[in-house]
């Protein structure tokens, strides 16, 4: 039996308990946020129910668009054949990396995980949205990571997510490794201030903005020391 959303939305992450995905770094998605696909469905106050998506039979990640420009979306294959694309931002990502990897560290998985993946993906999923928020927890039946997706517009009183899906920890550690890759393909950033670095150049704060050069490589020179 899927845990029910009352039970993901304890303050702690641990296996047998939940912390939500939900900070600061997870907010709604800024309303000027553009996806290339048809436009989200208007969420009305009547429209409350999950789908639930089991056990998942494959997920990953993908970017669109240049660096400094780009959209994400995570894929995912439910049990009975479902699809979803769901829109997030890069932030989200990031969340998303850094709380599987924190699950996966208390359940001591340690296996190399195969590369993510949801073979034939149809070109219009099944459930198409933005997710505001995100929320995480364990079931432990079966020892496997529960993810819960709430749509733009969804509010914090709202206990039933938009989607829930439940993954394996190898589906777990693939999609971690998926999303570093996606995540280390923006743009870099600047070792002085941390800021993206554009290909025009960069006009660094630590430098008091005077300079738009690129960054130097941090190596240069050291055959000259």
């Amino acid at each position: 039996m899927a845990a029910r959303a009352s039970q993901l939305r304890r303050p702690s992450l641990t296996p047998d308990s939940v912390r939500p995905m939900l900070s600061r770094e997870l907010a709604e998605e800024p309303a000027h946020h553009v996806r290339p696909h048809a436009a989200t469905p208007q969420r009305t106050e009547s429209w409350v129910m999950t789908s639930e998506f089991g056990l998942a039979r494959g997920i990953d990640v993908q970017a669109f668009g240049q660096p400094g420009q780009r959209t994400f979306r995570l894929r995912i294959v439910g049990s009975g054949s479902e699809t979803a694309s769901i829109w997030l931002e890069k932030e989200q990502l990031q969340a998303l990396s850094l709380a599987l990897r924190q699950m996966l560290s208390q359940l001591e998985y340690d296996q190399e995980p195969p590369a993510a993946g949801v073979g034939e993906f149809p070109v219009t999923a099944d459930h198409d949205f933005r997710a505001g928020r995100l929320g995480m927890g364990f079931q432990p039946d079966d020892r496997t990571v529960v993810l819960l997706t709430y749509e733009i517009g969804a509010t914090e009183d709202d206990d039933d997510p938009t989607l829930r899906m439940r993954l394996s920890q190898e589906q777990s550690a693939s999609l971690i490794v998926n999303l570093d890759e996606i995540i280390a393909g923006g743009r870099p950033t600047c070792p002085l201030c941390g800021a993206p670095v554009e290909a025009s150049g960069h006009a660094c704060i630590r430098s008091n903005g005077h300079s738009k050069q690129p960054i130097p490589d941090e190596h240069a020179g050291e055959d000259d020391a």
